[in-house]
């Protein structure tokens, strides 16, 4: 068994500089859970990673330069009481070569009696040439540790011997050593190491392994001073260079600045302790914890648990917020002064780093009107004719539009009329040129340019003014630009035009026009005239402010101010019309109501295509991107998926169109560019919002290439970043971004046609997100993690099951049915082969839907398929609405139509969204000659409950089907066994499939339940449904974001009737008429068998193997693990009615109606499996892994009775571990991921024999 690199947080940042004529860059050491890894910042890439230690995580690094050699390393690495030391050797690449580095030897000390919290290397005080280590324990003393012998030579002990949370050493020498503790007081002790008398050497030792005595014969330990202030525990202490000052920070979420002074008096025995408060100012601002710090000559930075790094001056001044990180939080940062370099790291695995300006806490200069900070310039100007100092009236000119025409030139239309040109030079010198003027003082409304981006001196403009004209305007020739076209017309009424639109896929020779009623104009040019060719009619009476066509693909897609697509056919006849031709009159092909929910579409675009389907991808004012694609065939449009730009509130478009890496939009007053790939702030600048006139411009790199324009008081603020080229493009991420919270589930994705692929898992978070995440051979083996989505409001992802195989059922003539597994079948062209299904708070299921290999490369690889929230009693109620019966019923199942408009939806319950599901298991059935398919999805609550719910495709639509009686505890893990072509005992000719669930319970039982009957008649019914008569209801995830994301919107409500597969149970079964209202038109299924007292307690996990096929019996291996921290195991044995039992091993028997048998064989049980609760197991049948909060990973073998034996075992890094996953690829090859507060794969190669 082999540990894999560990995913998750990051607790120690070190740099290691190299001397001159080395890379101007440090190095960067990161400690994440046991390992330590090592990146070469000035390529942005890890070049070895380093395990450490054995399940305890590193909390510190510290390293000093060798004295033999400029490039070797001494690296010191501590967690808990564990310290190691480490020589690196760096040996620098030649041309293209990559950097080396040699891990030359590691010394392990022995054990501390106390934890260790800081680690400094020093020299000895009188022989200069003799290395010690400073090691600062939690009793607050400081052991001098000899490099030479290894042993500790001096221990000095401060007189508080109180708790710490933090301590932080200073000095180069055993007598110039200063300690800053801080204690669980709120309170920094600060003494100093001085020389002392001779006293008898200790008869005592820190470690047992040591035998060594450790002497404090020379040194003693002075108070300094106590600083009191914080109002909370104090996390983290860091020294200034020269000793004199010190920044705190604490849990009441401030950092101070101490000035550090002796002590008044100074004898033998004691010294006069100063108590003061901070001398410097209180840095407020985090709106949590504060959990790190660093300082510099100039500046303060420091990072807490609002994900937030603040970066602040001398002065308190707060000069800059980096918020880049998610999750739990921002715990460690590090400063490097030479470079300006700013690396902060966290809970989400992320390493971001920043390039801070060395100019930074000096503030900004001004020089002539223009500002220069970081090679950023800041230009202020005004349009011809301004009285800059006089007040506005109503003849007064102001800016009513502007856009870029390049990185020097902006194109600014006024109330008045004109268009002007204003080219900026370096200086800030201004040239205003005046191109166009109508005839009449009458404002411009709207501007458009053609080409959309700057990058040609040909430009077209459109101007739309308050007649409602419309003038197109050609300028050749930048900066000294000529007119070399001006056409003007009318094309709506007075103050009915408001936006001009022109595509790049149809050339300057067509623009549309919009009214404030949701009509579009298509007008073409030509000749220096123009004609109407189209007119398109939405069918929301709305302002359309977005568009994209093309020709090529014969679509017009158009977004409105209330969040609606409008999809209409562009034929290419159009493009052919002549002035001649009649005006086409235009109708929408279909619609998506409520993609952005209530909140405008800021940008819509047409990207990817194939011979069926068109992909649509649209931005908005709820802060989201939004994927979907068009089905030309059934003229349809489906939503596939949705990212939520978290930093944005308002997202304005995507850079660039065909493959964005950069979402663009504004959060509160600020504009801000957002990098997708690197999660990383490019730009923020504060501008009053996005209702102001404003204009942005990005270059091919927008790092360094970006301007944006935007006025206030009459005047124009333009900012300017534009640099030809760069050594290095900032901010960088060194190491992949993850979830932010402690994950509870995962699974593998696994594609049976290629086992040598690299793997990929789905994981499910407490913050509601759900990644895909990429594992492959070599360095950095985590190499991507997409973000598939987010549960709605964020509620906690619980459990995940991946759907791969599809059952077939077969209907004959509703006399014999059956079902038979089909391995690899493909299912509408693998349509709805590979679904990931999410559960978790709130009652929240998700399905995701594998996109098909015939789908055009996207950005995910899954794609959202649908969610459902089932109502509940006092749940979710509709004031006024009315069932309609449809002839696409399931057993009388009624279908909503869509709600109307001013349909109220209100929740009276309070505590409706304290149940949670705990598991899910799903299996998928597809109805030959059909395309409808089931996905039978079973989910268990905290309520107790476990339910058969219904996924039909491609409708969308779910149902209840059963309820399977559970006992009076909430079941922790669900499996299922699906037996296939189980052969009848009275006819061999006929077979069919047996459908088994298996749960565990809290009370530590194991039940079997049989819902082949219900799945079976269940699936008859669905064969009845009509697909015209199919409505989605929910077609697209909901945000979390209050109004936005679609109040209106409401899934399938089937609460009053639901699918019942078999009559209801007598109202015995009824606790009261109240509770099981909604239940007795469910079927209630009751358990097949239990199997009590299988644990002592909770049954936190069970795995099934898969089923092997032997002689007419079919067997798989069930395991289970609870938090008796046993696991148990059998196996499970179905077979027909006619084999007599005594050929069985174990006494248990089932009789079912079906003709057939289930038994169980070969029971075994590991009493004392872990040392603490099992929350992992998984089964082939012949090895068995298990893991457990003990934080190991254990190996079984299973004997041919049934025996488990363990085989081996590891040491995870993975603090808390929540869930487990197998991977069985090539010949006895096997990769185990492990999830918690992070997650780890491991490898195991199975022996040849076994």
């Amino acid at each position: 068994m082999e540990t894999g690199q560990y995913l998750g947080e990051i607790s120690a940042l070190c740099f290691l500089h190299l001397s001159p004529p080395s890379p101007s860059l440090p190095y960067l050491l990161a400690g994440t859970g046991s390992q330590l890894l090592f990146y070469d910042l000035a390529t942005s890439t890890m070049i070895a990673s380093y395990q450490v230690f054995d399940g305890i995580r590193v909390h510190g690094i510290c390293c000093m330069t060798s004295p033999d050699t400029e490039s070797t390393f001494r690296v010191a690495v501590f967690g808990e009481r564990r310290l190691k030391l480490f020589v690196f050797n760096i040996q620098l690449p030649d041309h293209d070569d990559k950097t080396l580095v040699n891990l030359v030897s590691v010394q392990c000390l022995p054990n501390l009696g106390h934890w260790i919290l800081d680690v400094c290397f020093i020299q000895d005080s009188v022989d200069e040439g003799r290395q010690f280590i400073a090691i600062g324990c939690t009793d607050n003393s400081v052991y001098f540790l000899d490099m030479l012998t290894s042993t500790v030579s001096y221990q000095v002990s401060s007189p508080d011997r109180c708790l710490l949370y933090t301590m932080r050493m200073w000095g180069d020498k055993i007598d110039s050593i200063r300690v800053a503790s801080g204690t669980i007081f709120n309170e920094i002790i600060v003494w100093k190491v001085v020389c002392g008398c001779y006293t008898p050497c200790l008869d005592n030792s820190p470690s047992k392994e040591s035998d060594n005595h450790i002497c404090n014969r020379k040194y003693k330990a002075v108070p300094v001073c106590r600083l009191a202030g914080h109002k909370g525990s104090i996390f983290r202490i860091t020294w200034s260079l020269d000793g004199s000052k010190l920044v705190s920070v604490s849990d009441d979420r401030s950092a101070r600045i101490w000035e550090v002074h002796d002590a008044k008096k100074d004898s033998k025995d004691s010294a006069e302790v100063t108590v003061s408060s901070s001398s410097g100012p209180v840095l407020f601002g985090h709106s949590a914890r504060v959990w790190d710090c660093c300082m510099s000559d100039s500046l303060i930075v420091t990072v807490g648990e609002d994900c937030t790094c603040r970066v602040w001056g001398l002065d308190g001044t707060q000069l800059r917020i980096i918020k880049e990180h998610i999750g739990r939080g921002v715990w460690r940062c590090v400063y490097d002064p030479s470079s300006s370099l700013l690396v902060t790291a966290g809970f989400d695995s992320a390493i971001k780093v920043h390039l801070l300006h060395s100019s930074l806490p000096m503030g900004l200069t001004r020089c002539n009107g223009v500002e220069d900070h970081e090679r950023k310039q800041i230009f202020t100007i005004q349009i011809p004719n301004t009285n800059r100092t006089g007040r506005m009236d109503s003849k007064s000119e102001y800016v009513r539009c502007m856009h870029f025409a390049s990185e020097n030139a902006l194109y600014v239309a006024t109330n008045n009329g004109v268009l002007y040109l204003a080219n900026i030079s370096e200086t800030g010198d201004v040239a205003w040129t005046q191109l166009f003027r109508a005839s009449e003082d009458i404002a411009i409304v709207c501007i458009s340019v053609f080409p959309g981006v700057a990058s040609s001196a040909d430009n077209w403009i459109a101007l739309g003014d308050g007649k409602g004209r419309l003038t197109v305007v050609r300028v050749v020739g930048l900066p000294t630009p000529e007119v070399n076209v001006s056409l003007t017309w009318s094309v709506e009424a007075e103050r009915q035009l408001l936006e001009t639109f022109w595509c790049e896929s149809l050339g300057p020779t067509f623009i549309f026009t919009a009214d404030p009623r949701g009509k579009l104009k298509l007008w073409r040019i030509e000749s220096f005239s123009e004609c109407l060719v189209a007119e398109f009619t939405s069918c929301f009476p709305i302002r359309i402010i977005c568009l994209d066509a093309s020709f090529h693909e014969e679509v017009l897609v158009c977004g409105d101010l209330r969040g609606n697509l409008v999809l209409f056919p562009l034929l290419r006849d159009l493009s052919l019309s002549t002035p001649a031709s009649s005006v086409a009159h235009i109708s929408p092909l279909n619609y998506f109501k409520g993609a952005h929910g209530i909140s405008s579409v800021t940008s819509v675009s047409i990207h990817g295509s194939s011979s069926s389907n068109i992909g649509l991808r649209s931005t908005g004012g709820d802060g989201c991107i939004c994927y979907l694609e068009y089905d030309k065939f059934e003229q349809k449009i489906d939503f596939i998926g949705m990212k939520q730009v978290k930093e944005l509130s308002l997202v304005k478009s995507l850079f660039p169109n065909d493959n964005p890496d950069y979402a663009i939009g504004f959060a509160s007053a600020d504009f801000i560019i957002w990098n997708l790939s690197t999660e990383t702030k490019v730009a923020e600048i504060s501008c009053g919002g996005w209702r102001r006139p404003h204009t942005f411009l990005l270059g091919d790199i927008p790092e360094m290439k970006n301007c944006f324009a935007f006025v206030k008081d009459e005047v124009i603020y333009m900012h300017k970043h534009w640099v030809v080229a760069s050594d290095k493009i900032y901010p960088q991420n060194l190491n992949l971004q993850f979830h932010g919270r402690e994950m509870h589930s995962l699974c593998f994705i696994v594609d049976h046609t290629n086992n040598f692929q690299p793997s990929f898992i789905a994981t499910g978070c407490e913050d509601g997100t759900v990644r895909l995440t990429r594992y492959s051979s070599g360095v950095d083996n985590w190499s991507a993690s997409k973000l598939l989505g987010e549960h709605v409001g964020g509620s906690a992802v619980r459990s995940l099951c991946y759907v791969q195989k599809v059952h077939t059922f077969t209907d004959h003539t509703m006399s014999t049915a059956g079902a038979v597994i089909k391995q690899g079948t493909d299912l509408d062209d693998q349509e709805d082969q590979f679904l990931l299904i999410s559960v978790g708070a709130k009652r929240v299921v998700t399905a995701w839907k594998r996109k098909s290999a015939s789908t055009p490369k996207s950005e995910m690889l899954f794609q959202w398929l649908s969610s459902d929230l089932p109502n509940r009693k006092g749940g979710t109620k509709l004031n006024g609405s009315k069932k309609v019966e449809t002839n696409g019923n399931v057993n009388n199942v009624s279908i909503d139509k869509p709600l109307p408009e001013n349909t109220e939806v209100c929740g009276n319950d309070g505590n409706e969204n304290d149940w949670r599901y705990l598991a899910v298991t799903a299996f998928l059935v597809k109805i030959s000659g059909s395309r409808t398919s089931v996905c039978f999805i079973v989910v268990s609550c905290s309520d107790a409950t476990v339910t058969l719910r219904a996924l039909v495709l491609p409708h969308r639509l779910w149902f209840d089907v059963a309820l399977l009686i559970p006992s009076a505890s909430p079941v922790l893990s669900l499996q299922h066994v699906i037996i296939p072509e189980l052969p009848s005992c009275k006819d061999k000719s006929q077979t069919k499939s047996v459908f088994t669930v298996i749960s565990g319970s809290t009370d530590g039982s194991i039940a079997l339940w049989d819902v082949t009957e219900t799945v079976q008649t269940f699936l008859q019914k669905v064969s009845n449904l009509k697909k015209e008569d199919c409505r989605n209801f929910q077609r697209r995830p909901r945000t979390g974001r209050g109004s936005q994301g679609g109040r209106q919107w409401r899934s399938l409500d089937n609460s009053d009737k639901k699918p019942s597969t078999t009559s209801p149970k007598p109202s015995e079964n009824k606790n009261t008429e109240d509770d099981m209202q909604d239940q007795t038109s469910l079927n209630m299924i009751q358990p097949l068998h239990v199997l009590k007292n299988v644990h002592q307690s909770g049954v936190n996990c069970i795995h099934v193997s898969d089923v092997k096929d032997s002689e007419s019996c079919f067997s798989c291996n069930v395991v289970s693990g609870g938090d008796d921290q046993a696991l148990h195991s059998f196996c499970f044995n179905v077979t027909g009615s006619d084999r007599r039992t005594s050929e069985m091993h174990f006494p248990h028997q089932v009789e079912t109606s079906g003709n057939y048998q289930i038994m169980f064989s070969h029971p075994d049980k590991i009493a004392s499996a872990h040392s603490s609760a099992v929350k992992g197991v998984w089964t082939d049948g012949r090895w068995v892994f298990s893991t457990g909060l003990d934080q190991r990973l254990r190996c079984w073998g299973v004997s041919t009775d049934g025996k488990l034996s363990e085989y081996g075992h590891l040491i995870v890094s993975v603090p808390e571990p929540e869930a487990l996953d197998v991977r069985k690829y090539g010949i006895n090859r096997y990769q185990i991921a492990v999830a918690g507060r992070g997650m780890q794969m491991m490898e195991f190669i199975a022996p040849a024999e076994a």
